[in-house]
């Protein structure tokens, strides 16, 4: 099994995440609260009813604006609102690693200003140091 699937039934979904949703303005204004810390997995749901990710990101400040700079890059999206920008980008590592989306080509930026690590791999990205 690819690990860039899940299937779509409670018992076996494995992201977490609300959704999936489709992944236009209305529908991102109507799920997701502005200006609040979030994950999100984008991808489409396939002839199976499986959800196949193919991208993963979060927003330490506002996901609903992150999610509409995505419009037109993918089907549908999931999402999860978080308490903290830390606890967005470590699910967004989560993510990464469990699925490896065919869109993500690096390991997550931890969020500039913080030492936050990578809670499966420890890995403290730097590339937002100058």
């Amino acid at each position: 099994m690819m690990r860039n699937i899940e299937t779509l039934t409670p018992a076996a979904s494995t992201t977490g995440l609300l959704g999936p949703y489709v992944l236009v303005f209305d529908v991102i204004n109507d799920e997701v609260v502005d200006l609040r810390p979030g994950a999100y997995a984008l991808g489409y749901t396939d002839n199976n009813g499986r959800f196949v990710v193919t991208f993963v990101g979060s927003s330490s400040a506002d996901l609903r604006s992150r999610l509409k700079q995505h419009i037109g890059t993918a089907r549908q999206f999931k999402f999860r609102h978080f308490a903290t920008d830390r606890a967005a980008f470590e699910k967004e590592c989560e993510l990464f690693h469990q699925f490896w989306p065919a869109g993500n080509f690096l390991h997550p930026e931890r969020p500039k200003n913080s030492n936050w690590a990578c809670p499966r791999c420890r890995l403290p990205e730097k590339r937002n140091e100058a």
